[in-house]
C-alpha cells in the first residue's frame, strides 16, 4: 500500500473535488452580493456601486466585483445602451469586469459597431454577455468548489467577450453588426476577414416569408466574396444569395444562406452536401417544427445543433419533388396533405432528453377536396372543410403549447368561434385543445428530424456515483486481506494510512495499543495504537481493524491480533504495550 501511496492521494484528491464541487453548486455557492433588494447607485444597468466597490452585471451569472476599480472616478458611456457594458475610471477601460489592458481612460473614443480606441489602441467589445469557452464544465465546478471554500472568486461562465486589433491602424466602423474597416481589410468581433474589400464590405440581406428584407448579422460579402462572420466560404457572391428568414423559434437559432443559382445550403458556414443539390426549405414558417428541413431530390436533411453535422431524416415523400404551402407547416404535393408537428422528450430528473419534428400526412382526406371557410378578416389560424370534416390549421405553433400544425374540430361552437371575422385568443384555442373540442388530426407519420440533448451536466453525476461504488467494491474485493496498521521499512516506521507519516524507530519509546468500541450498538470492536517518542511527544492516535471488513469485530479478535502486532516490533526492537 505504501509504494502506492501518490496514486491513492491522487484517486482521493480527485474524488474528494468532484463530490465536494457537486455540493458547492447545491449548497454552499455564495450569494449574488446584488439583488433586486440591494440599495446600490446604478450607473447604467451594467455598472453600479456598492457598499465602496463597483460592480458589473453579467447576465447568466450576476455581479461580479470590479476589482480595483475606483468608484469616486469610474464612469460609463452615455448616450447608446450598446456601449453599457463599457466602463472606466482613472487608471482602466473596464469590459463588464474585466480589464481592457492598453486602453486609456483619458482618450477612450467610441468609433461605433462596439469598437473602442484611445487613438493607438484599439478594441472589439461584444455588447451581450456570451457563453465562456475557456472555463470547462469541470473547472467551472472545481471554481465553484474553491468559492465555497473561500479559495477564490466566482467563476465566469459568462462575460463580454473581447478581441484586441492590431496598432499602428486607423479603424472605422462600416455599416453591418460588429463590422469596422481599416485600410487593408474588413473585421468582424475584432477578427480579420481574410481577403476581403473594406471599401465594400456590406451585409448580406435576410428574406423573410412576408416579404419583409433585412440585414444579415452573420453573413457579409464584398461584392466578390461570401463571408460567415469572419469565415472565408467557398463560393462567389451574386446578387440572388440570401440569408433565409426562419420565424420558428428552435429553427430560427441557426443562420441559414442560399444560394439560388445552384440550389446549395449553408448553415452558420457549413456546407450541406453539394452531391444532394438544390435543395429548397420546407416552408418558412416552421412554428410547429424543431427543426428546419431541407428537400433534396431523394431525401430530407436537416441540421442537428447538438453533432454540428447535416443528417438525413429520411425518403423524399412527394410526387415529382413538389409541394406547395397552403397555410403555416401545412402541404400539398399531388392530392395529398402533409404537415409539421413538433415534440419534446423529457425524463424525471433528467430534464430535457430530444427534440423531434415530424412530417406527417393527413389520413382520409385528398387535397383535392379541401376547401378554406373561414372568415377573411379571422384573426386566428385558419378553418378548412373536406366533406364533412373540418381542421383548424394552427398559426400559434409549439412555442404556444400547439404542436401540431392540423386539428380536427369536434364541436359545432368551436368551428363557429374559429371561423368567424372576431379574434380568438390563444388561452382559448389551447382550452378548446384540452377540453377535446379541437383534437390532433388522425394522421401517419412520414419521417422524424430528431435532435439528441447532449446533457453534459448528468455525467458528472454518473461520475461521482461512479467513484463512491468502485471505492465500495475495492472494499469488498480485499474484504478479508490483512492490512497492518504500520510497515517496518529502512529503519522507520510508517503508519500505514493515507498520510505514511513516518517515524525513526531509534526515536520511539513505545507503541501503545488499546482495544476500544467502534460501534456501541452493535458491539464491534476496533484496535488502536499510539507512538511515544523519546522527546516526550507522541503521534496521533490511529484506529484499525483486523482485516478490511464490513462486519464488526469481537474483542477477542482484536486483542489476539494485537498480540501479533507485538511480536513483529518486538522484533525489530520496538517496545510495545497493551493497555
Amino acid at each position: 500500500m505504501y509504494k502506492y501511496r501518490f496514486l491513492i492521494y491522487g484517486f482521493f484528491i480527485l474524488l474528494f473535488m468532484l463530490m465536494f464541487g457537486l455540493m458547492s453548486i447545491s449548497l454552499f455557492s455564495k450569494d449574488d452580493p446584488i439583488n433586486y433588494n440591494t440599495k446600490t447607485k446604478d450607473l447604467n444597468g451594467v455598472f453600479s456601486v456598492y457598499d465602496g466597490k463597483v460592480y458589473a452585471l453579467v447576465p447568466s451569472n450576476g455581479h461580479y466585483e470590479v476589482k480595483g476599480a475606483d468608484p469616486a472616478s469610474f464612469k460609463v458611456i452615455r448616450g447608446n445602451y450598446a456601449d453599457n457594458q463599457i466602463g472606466y475610471d482613472n487608471q482602466h477601460v473596464y469590459a463588464g469586469n474585466i480589464i481592457l489592458k492598453g486602453l486609456r481612460p483619458e482618450g477612450l473614443k467610441v468609433l461605433g459597431n462596439n469598437y473602442y480606441t484611445d487613438g493607438t489602441t484599439t478594441y472589439y467589445c461584444a455588447r451581450n454577455s456570451e457563453n465562456n469557452e475557456a472555463l470547462s464544465g469541470v473547472g467551472f465546478i472545481i471554481g465553484l468548489a474553491g468559492e465555497g471554500l473561500g479559495l477564490g472568486d466566482k467563476p465566469q461562465s459568462y462575460w463580454y467577450p473581447f478581441q484586441k486589433l492590431a496598432g499602428g491602424k486607423t479603424y472605422q466602423p462600416k455599416p453591418g453588426f460588429a463590422i469596422a474597416v481599416n485600410d487593408e481589410v474588413a473585421f468582424f468581433k475584432g477578427q480579420e476577414m481574410k481577403e476581403s474589400n473594406p471599401k465594400t464590405i456590406r451585409p448580406i440581406k435576410i428574406h423573410y416569408w412576408d416579404r419583409d428584407v433585412r440585414n444579415s448579422n452573420d453573413y457579409f460579402t464584398d461584392g466578390k466574396k461570401v463571408y460567415y462572420q469572419n469565415d472565408l466560404l467557398p463560393l462567389a457572391y451574386n446578387d440572388k444569395i440570401c440569408q433565409i428568414g426562419i420565424e420558428g423559434d428552435m429553427p430560427s437559432r441557426s443562420n441559414y444562406l442560399i444560394n439560388p443559382q445552384n440550389g446549395m445550403v449553408y448553415v452558420d458556414g457549413k456546407p450541406f452536401d453539394e452531391s444532394k443539390a438544390p435543395y429548397r426549405l420546407l416552408g418558412m414558417s416552421l412554428e410547429h417544427a424543431y427543426q428546419a428541413l431541407f428537400v433534396s431530390k431523394d431525401a430530407l436533411y436537416f441540421y442537428n445543433t447538438e453533432t454540428e453535422e447535416v443528417e438525413r431524416a429520411g425518403d423524399n415523400p412527394f410526387q415529382d419533388n413538389q409541394f406547395r404551402e397552403i397555410a403555416p407547416d401545412v402541404f400539398t404535393s399531388g392530392n395529398k396533405i402533409y404537415f409539421l408537428k413538433a415534440t419534446e422528450s423529457w425524463a424525471r430528473n433528467r430534464g430535457l432528453q430530444s427534440r423531434t419534428t415530424h412530417l406527417l400526412e393527413l389520413k382520409g382526406v385528398q387535397a383535392a377536396s379541401l376547401k378554406k371557410i373561414s372568415h377573411p378578416d379571422s384573426q386566428q389560424g385558419s378553418v378548412w372543410q373536406a366533406g364533412n370534416r373540418y381542421f383548424y390549421f394552427d398559426d400559434l405553433g409549439s412555442s404556444q403549447l400547439m404542436v401540431s400544425s392540423i386539428y380536427e374540430i369536434k364541436d359545432i361552437n368551436a368551428l363557429k368561434s374559429l371561423a368567424s371575422a372576431g379574434r380568438v385568443g390563444p388561452d382559448a384555442i389551447r382550452n378548446l385543445s384540452r377540453t377535446n373540442k379541437i383534437t390532433e388530426a388522425e394522421s401517419e407519420t412520414i419521417l422524424k428530424a430528431k435532435t439528441d440533448k447532449n446533457n453534459e451536466w448528468y455525467r458528472s453525476y454518473w461520475l461521482i456515483f461512479g467513484a463512491v461504488v468502485l471505492v465500495y467494491v475495492i472494499s469488498f474485493l480485499f474484504r478479508n486481506v490483512k492490512v497492518h496498521p504500520f510497515l517496518l521499512k529502512d529503519d522507520y516506521l510508517i503508519l500505514n494510512n493515507l498520510l505514511f507519516k513516518k517515524y525513526k524507530i531509534e526515536d520511539i519509546e513505545k507503541v501503545v495499543f488499546r482495544a476500544v468500541k467502534s460501534n456501541p450498538k452493535m458491539g464491534g470492536y476496533s484496535g488502536t495504537m499510539r507512538i511515544d517518542l523519546k522527546n516526550g511527544k507522541s503521534s496521533r492516535t490511529t484506529l484499525f481493524t483486523t482485516r478490511m471488513t464490513f462486519v464488526s469485530e469481537t474483542e477477542t479478535q482484536v486483542i489476539t491480533y494485537i498480540r501479533e502486532l507485538q511480536k513483529i516490533l518486538k522484533a525489530a526492537g520496538i517496545e510495545s504495550k497493551f493497555s
